[in-house]
């Protein structure tokens, strides 16, 4: 009798570790979407991007793709360490969590750990104009126009992520998207209420640095494009790097009538949680030509060409 109770007590046991196990890892139960799996496991990860902290200068740092987050991770590396990042090849700069870092950067996920290092440390978040970074993901991610330089090894399978998260039917060989059918696709996702399940580089930067503290609550916002984003941050790394001068190549695609109604949809929100740290209006209108940034000057240890 002892012994089936000590087997009741560990199957009991057993199972509720298993239950716990699989409410920590597991989708909600209410997510209903196709690709259950994939969609919720895109937002999870979305959401690990947040928060790096690196206690050792006490900064906290957040840029979404396609604000020059790569720019700003090389530029505190080189803060952090006194010399540039010279590695090739993966794990790249961005993956602040490799060995390459050496431990400098932690990752809390602990929402009073979060707290106290903004609290107590220099926080840093990068953003960038909504509608002109939206642009810049599509020519770089999802653009068919061989002009714009468009990463093809990653294009299929972003463009068909997308597609799914939208809920748009669509030929599973179909690896790419003109302007419009791109943002048609993401106003679908916004539609859903599926917007927080985009990827990083089309994911809105309201749902991204800003989801759990508002921009008010940083000790700077920065947009990339501004002269002198990363002036404090160089202070407070000990890093007299400067942003480089940049200049666009002809490259450029004219922005339609819907494709601008298109834009103003999917970045209203945007707009309302950013309007107080933009330096200036959006340039990117109805009939406006917006350049491709072409490799930079650089000057110091910081480089845009990614951006």
């Amino acid at each position: 009798m002892q012994v089936l109770c000590l087997v009741c007590l560990l199957g009991n046991a057993i199972g509720s570790v298993g239950a716990n196990l699989v409410r920590k890892i597991a989708p909600p139960a209410h997510q209903k979407h196709h690709d259950q799996w994939g969609e919720w496991w895109d937002k999870f990860t979305e959401r690990e991007i947040f928060m790096h902290y690196l206690p050792e200068k006490k900064v906290v740092a957040c840029g979404c793709g396609k604000c020059g987050s790569t720019s700003m991770w090389n530029f505190i590396y080189a803060g952090q360490f006194g010399h540039p990042w010279s590695y090739t090849g993966s794990p790249y700069v961005q993956d602040v969590l490799s060995e390459r870092w050496e431990g400098k950067v932690e990752h809390l996920k602990n929402m009073t750990e979060q707290i106290a290092a903004m609290e107590e440390g220099f926080s840093f978040a990068l953003i960038r104009d909504p509608k002109e970074r939206l642009i810049s993901a599509w020519k770089s991610k999802i653009a068919c126009d061989t002009r714009f330089g468009t990463d093809t090894r990653e294009r299929t399978f972003l463009t068909q992520r997308l597609l799914q998260t939208a809920e748009k039917e669509h030929a599973p060989e179909q690896n790419c998207m003109d302007l419009e059918t791109f943002l048609d696709a993401l106003q679908s996702a916004h539609q859903l209420g599926k917007q927080g399940f985009l990827d990083r580089h089309f994911l809105p930067q309201n749902e991204g640095c800003f989801s759990r503290f508002k921009p008010s609550r940083w000790s700077m916002v920065a947009a990339v494009d501004h002269s002198g984003a990363f002036a404090e941050l160089g202070n407070r790394l000990g890093n007299p790097a400067e942003l480089p001068n940049k200049h666009a190549s002809t490259s450029h695609v004219t922005i339609s009538e819907r494709a601008a109604e298109l834009l103003t949809n999917v970045t209203a929100k945007e707009y309302e949680v950013l309007a107080d740290f933009l330096p200036q209006a959006s340039h990117v209108a109805v009939g406006a030509s917006v350049l491709r940034r072409g490799a930079p000057k650089i000057v110091g240890t910081l480089d845009l060409s990614n951006a």
